[in-house]
């Protein structure tokens, strides 16, 4: 399982969540099952204000992941996660000469 390759030193949002699978019937009513009680994360990233060679290296490590196909690990304040990236959430901008920014949402997984 790979690391990604920056411990994160920038702004980020955590939002909680349970593994939870809903099954909706024909008469419309809903069913919910409780996959695992671990209480899992969706974790925000937003870096700005990064070189061309740090771009590059975490556009590098995304494709290495074949976005959300393979697992890798995260540090976050001392905490090593295990998720994937969110599908469609990773992102990079060039905001002026050699200077950009990128973020993207880690799904925690069980």
């Amino acid at each position: 399982m790979a690391d990604f390759p920056y411990q994160p030193d920038f702004k980020y949002k955590v939002k909680p969540r349970f593994n939870v699978e809903t099954t909706q019937f024909e008469n419309k009513v809903e069913e919910a099952h409780l996959l695992t009680s671990k209480k899992l994360r969706t974790i925000e990233l937003l870096a700005t204000s990064r070189l061309q060679t740090e771009i590059d290296i975490v556009k590098a490590f995304f494709d290495s992941q074949f976005e959300n196909l393979l697992p890798f690990t995260l540090v976050l304040e001392g905490e090593t996660l295990t998720g994937k990236f969110e599908p469609g959430s990773f992102w990079h901008s060039k905001v002026s000469a050699g200077i950009y920014e990128y973020g993207f949402n880690f799904q925690e997984v069980p």
